[in-house]
């Protein structure tokens, strides 16, 4: 399981995460972070139900 999938599992803000990855993976910007991200049908299932859930706030 990645760490994106975890992150919506556990109802966290993944857009305010999304800079601690990109330094733990050493990445000088986000950017670089975002080259290596691919949407799996599951995590984009995941986002699009607590999309959902959330009446559109991610």
């Amino acid at each position: 399981m990645t760490r994106l999938s975890l992150w919506h599992q556990q109802r966290a803000n993944v857009q305010a995460l999304l800079p601690l990855l990109a330094t733990y993976l050493g990445h000088a910007s986000y950017s670089d972070t975002a080259y290596y991200l691919t949407g799996s049908v599951g995590l984009l299932a995941m986002a699009a139900e607590r999309a959902f859930l959330d009446g559109g706030a991610a």
